[in-house]
This record gives structure tokens, C-alpha cells and sequence, in this order.
């Protein structure tokens, strides 16, 4: 009888793992983020110098934003933000922080804004370019909203205008997530967002 009944247990057990993997199976396939747009192919620069393509990116989850290193005002929260972000993401997402002001933020420029947020360039990267190219890459593929209104607009605040929200990508150069950075819980999502893409396997 004993016998009899660690089968019956051993049954119910596996019977009740068995619905528990299916529903979160199931859970996951109904949260699975939807495809925003396909990252094509560029070339930029980061802080240290180094090319960046969507080559040097594959294989890692991003999160993205855009600043520019004389903003005075909304740039320090979203970087604040993104330091935040370092010391929590895990090693298979990477941080890229495209520049609004391309002609200004030079890779050594943007390296010593970066060391004011205590970036770490393994894992943070600021990426510029020719203005064209690093404008095409944030509007375009990223979806940020980014306008230069002119030499003639004496207030930098004004004068660079962007988006303050953040985009995550796949490790395909997908985009899958936007979160408005002003809102209350947005470094708690983007965290859950980039785990829940670095669990992907789609490669």
C-alpha cells in the first residue's frame, strides 16, 4: 500500500508541475513584447574610439536613450537614470546613450561626460557620428524624437530638443520596448523588460 500511494503522490506531483510549466508557458507567450522596428545597418562611434555597427551589438540586449553632454537640464536625470541601471542589469545587456549634438560630442567629449556618471565602458557606451547618421539611427530605427532648432536659438535646452524616453532591443537589433523615463517605476520596468529579453533564445 505504501508503495501504492508514493506512486499516486509521485502521479500528483508531476501532474501539477506539468500545469504549473504550462501556464507560465502560456503567461509568457501572451506577455511576449511585440517587434517596434528593425535596427539597420549603421556606423557610429563610441567613447573609446571603437566603430560600432549593429555587428558590435548583436548578441546583447540594449537599452537606449539620447542626450546630449551640454543639456542642462533633462540629460542629468536620464543619465542619473542609466547610472542606476549599470549597476543593476545584467552582463548581457549593454547601454547605449546616442548624442542629440554630434557636431559638439566628440568621443573624448562624451567620455568625460560619461566619467561624470561613473560609466563603465564595458557596459555603457555613448555613441556619435556624422550628424545624418546618428540622427537617421535615433528617429528612424529607435523611434526617438530628435530636432536640432538652429545656431540661432541661444538657450542649449531649446536648442536641442529629444525624447526623454528609453528603447530596449533584442539580441537581434529589434526594438521591443519603450518607457517614458519620467515615469515613477520606469527603472523598474526597464530592468524586467531587459531580463525578460535576455531570456530570449531566438537568436
Amino acid at each position: 500500500m505504501n508503495r501504492l500511494h508514493q506512486l499516486i503522490w509521485a502521479g500528483l506531483v508531476t501532474a501539477v508541475l506539468t500545469i504549473v510549466g504550462i501556464a507560465l508557458f502560456a503567461e509568457f507567450r501572451r506577455t511576449e513584447l511585440p517587434v517596434l522596428s528593425q535596427i539597420r545597418p549603421f556606423v557610429l562611434t563610441n567613447q573609446l574610439g571603437q566603430v560600432v555597427t549593429p555587428e558590435t551589438l548583436r548578441g546583447k540586449v540594449v537599452v537606449a536613450n539620447v542626450i546630449f553632454s551640454r543639456c542642462p537640464t533633462q540629460c542629468h536625470q536620464l543619465s542619473r537614470q542609466m547610472g542606476r541601471l549599470q549597476e543593476k542589469i545584467g552582463s548581457e545587456t549593454r547601454l547605449i546613450s546616442l548624442t542629440a549634438d554630434p557636431l559638439f560630442d566628440s568621443p573624448e567629449v562624451l567620455k568625460q561626460y560619461g566619467q561624470r556618471y561613473g560609466t563603465d565602458p564595458a557596459r555603457w557606451w555613448f555613441l556619435t557620428g556624422p550628424k545624418a547618421e546618428v540622427y537617421r539611427v535615433a528617429e528612424k530605427d529607435l523611434l526617438f524624437s530628435v530636432m536640432d532648432t538652429g545656431e540661432a536659438n541661444p538657450r542649449l535646452e531649446d536648442r536641442f530638443i529629444h525624447s526623454g524616453t528609453f528603447v530596449l532591443l533584442d539580441r537581434q537589433g529589434r526594438m521591443r520596448a519603450v518607457v517614458p523615463g519620467e515615469e515613477p517605476d520606469s527603472e523598474r520596468r526597464i530592468l524586467n523588460l531587459a531580463r525578460q529579453l535576455e531570456r530570449e533564445t531566438n537568436l
